[in-house]
């Protein structure tokens, strides 16, 4: 029997106007459903597990999406589904040996996700992704999160950051997250859903640290994957601009901001524009940082005026 979420989830998809990989389905629009935090939250219940994947897994978890998809239409052959009106392999002779190599690359991923070692630590230690410990290590090293402070965390579901900042803070000041995805509670973290560029959650988010200015800006965020290179090179560093433009707007004077960012085209340019803003600036690597991940977190310290 196929998984209760992935039957919801696979039903969602079929809705006119998403597509993915190798279907397209008439009037598509592929950002819908490719949306990177959504696309991991599937491959999150088809593991049985919470929280255990990173945004750059995006694109693996829309293949298994897809997988999901294509067991929903031959189980539901009743279900009035939206026509399908071509595929990215052109001819049955290409189509199928299409779908077995990509079969067989979301089965390795999937088998190296399940015993990635961070993964099984988050699990064990109860944190909500594995990208908990990328903050830890900077952390550790940077001395970020104190008893007190005010943090917020843009783009922070499914939580894991804010867990982090929660845990090493004590309890003692303000922890906000905020995400378009809806975040489950935890204690002293007050989480917003919507977009931190338009005034009614802004409005929400200085509310919750009582109007006064911030002492850290933290951002995990990444683009919806379209597969495309250059277009998510370009999404990312859109959202950068949009986080770096908030941190300039909300940060003490001598408050930090820490955002990943992902190293190619607009990476340098990214970087000058941080040293213009920011008395120092330091980039970061961590180890629970997948090495064939490019991304890279910057760190932003002493707002300059």
């Amino acid at each position: 029997m196929l998984h209760r979420r992935a039957i919801q989830m696979g039903a969602y998809f079929i809705q006119p106007g998403f597509a993915g990989g190798a279907i397209i389905v008439q009037d598509a629009d592929l950002d819908q459903f490719v949306g990177g935090q959504a696309a991991v939250g599937l491959l999150q219940d088809s593991l049985g597990q919470t929280g255990v994947a990173d945004h750059d897994d995006g694109l693996e978890a829309v293949c298994l999406g897809l997988e999901v998809l294509a067991l929903l239409r031959r189980q539901f052959q009743h279900y009035e589904s939206p026509k399908i009106t071509g595929f990215a392999c052109y001819g049955e002779a290409k189509r199928r040996p299409y779908y077995m190599k990509r079969q067989a690359k979301t089965h390795a991923w999937h088998h190296q996700h399940v015993n990635d070692f961070y993964v099984k630590q988050a699990n064990e230690q109860g944190w909500r992704s594995r990208a908990a410990f990328k903050l830890l290590e900077i952390d550790d090293r940077d001395r970020l999160l104190k008893p007190g402070i005010s943090v917020v965390d843009l783009g922070c579901a499914p939580g894991g950051w804010c867990q982090v900042a929660m845990e090493r803070m004590k309890g003692q000041g303000h922890v906000v997250g905020i995400d378009l995805l809806e975040c489950v509670g935890l204690n002293h973290v007050t989480f917003i859903q919507g977009d931190f560029t338009e005034d009614g959650p802004l409005a929400e988010l200085e509310t919750a640290v009582g109007g006064h200015k911030l002492d850290l800006v933290l951002s995990d965020m990444a683009p919806n994957i379209s597969g495309v290179d250059s277009a998510d090179q370009a999404k990312c560093f859109y959202l950068a601009e949009l986080a770096l433009d908030f941190a300039r707007q909300h940060l003490k004077p001598e408050g930090a901001f820490l955002i990943k960012v992902f190293q190619g085209a607009g990476f340098e340019d990214y970087v000058r524009e941080l040293r213009e803003a920011f008395a120092a600036v330091a980039v970061r690597k961590p180890k629970a940082s997948r090495d064939r991940s490019r991304e890279v977190y910057l760190l932003g310290k002493g707002l300059k005026e």
